[in-house]
């Protein structure tokens, strides 16, 4: 069986060090008490964090992310163009679910070797991501770092960036009751998140060049690059009718939703899901993943999941965004989550979490 391990990831020791590093950044935080600037953070998973900062009656957000290695997959393909959709989405999806909208962008992209044809792809990509999540692209750099840099092929990158937003609503999970509904948005591809056992899965099957292999007339490489959806405005119309929105990266449903929903002690019943992308069943299968951990895994075909009491509102909304979104389950008063799988291995069958 594939494992994040066997992958060469280090949950655990990944961890430790974002636990030393964020203990130390909570260190720095009264050098702002008092002060115009004020900080508060209203997340911390380790290192991650997301915070406010106020400045008079407004309160902005600061959140900062990048595209891990999915960036070798635009290595491998050649197609540099999509990767903004997936930086964009992982700094703007993750202050929507708090209320915010994004506002400006600033980005670090760590390159080997530079390369103008690539900067322009990217370049190009950002313009449109950036259009598409109502953001300005305010400040960068860009670093030459020889082989500080390395990955597929001659050049290779890392990008990352920090979202600043305006926090429009601040969301109050306690609002969050039995019986409200669960709405998917329907995502095609991996996002940014579970590319490092997706690579591995592929390569362990069809070798060094696994990106080459066609699967009913497409690459692999052109399936894992699928870029991420940006629902960033919908969402934004959506404020008012939702309580709680949950970003599905890394942990999945279990993960994401269980982390929103287990701080006002309920749960949920998610039992219509989009099924997974082919990509994703098809990792599954070779890497003998089953679906209680592919949906801990990967997003498993649902993006973003939200919690709303008014959901033919919110999935009007979607509509008109041009989203495909249903209802995917309910909140229930037992606490834990229970999805209705539509995985390789046990599609229809409940696996709880």
């Amino acid at each position: 069986m594939a494992t994040y391990k066997k992958a060469g990831v280090d949950i655990s020791s990944g961890d430790m060090c974002s636990r030393i590093m964020s203990a130390a950044s909570d260190k720095t935080l009264k050098n702002r008490a008092g002060k115009t600037g004020e900080i508060r953070v209203i997340e911390s998973c380790g290192l991650h964090r997301v915070i406010t900062i106020s400045v008079g009656p407004v309160k902005l957000m600061l959140n900062s992310d990048g595209i891990g290695t999915k960036v070798e997959i635009a290595e491998r393909t050649g197609n540099h163009k999509t990767m903004a959709y997936d930086l964009f989405t992982m700094l703007c999806e993750d202050a929507v679910r708090f209320g915010a909208e994004p506002i400006a962008v600033s980005n670090i992209l760590d390159v080997n070797k530079l390369s103008s044809d690539i900067i322009k792809d990217l370049s190009e990509g950002m313009v449109k991501a950036a259009k598409e999540t109502g953001v300005a692209v305010v400040s960068g750099e860009i670093a030459e770092l020889g082989n500080r840099i390395s990955g597929y092929g001659r050049y290779n990158y890392n990008w990352a960036g920090t979202v600043l937003s305006v926090v429009r609503k601040e969301m109050n999970p306690n609002k969050i009751k039995e019986g409200d509904s669960v709405i998917a948005l329907k995502e095609n591809g991996f996002r940014s998140n579970g590319i490092s056992l997706t690579r591995k899965i592929l390569t362990d099957a069809y070798g060094e060049h696994w990106h080459k292999k066609k699967v009913a007339g497409k690459t692999l490489g052109d399936m894992v690059l699928m870029p991420s959806r940006i629902y960033t405005p919908a969402v934004l119309a959506m404020l008012d009718i939702v309580e709680g929105v949950a970003h599905i990266t890394g942990g999945g449903i279990p993960g994401k939703l269980g982390r929103l929903l287990s701080s006002v002690k309920v749960g949920a019943d998610i039992s219509d899901v989009f099924a997974p992308p082919d990509i994703m069943l098809l990792c599954q299968k070779l890497g003998d993943v089953g679906d209680k951990d592919a949906y801990k895994a990967w997003n498993m075909g649902q993006g973003m999941l939200l919690i709303t009491s008014q959901p033919s509102k919110a999935l009007s909304i979607a509509k008109k965004h041009k989203i495909n979104a249903q209802v995917a389950g309910k909140i229930t008063a037992k606490c834990g989550i229970r999805i209705t799988s539509k995985g390789y291995y046990s599609d229809g069958k409940v696996i709880v979490y």
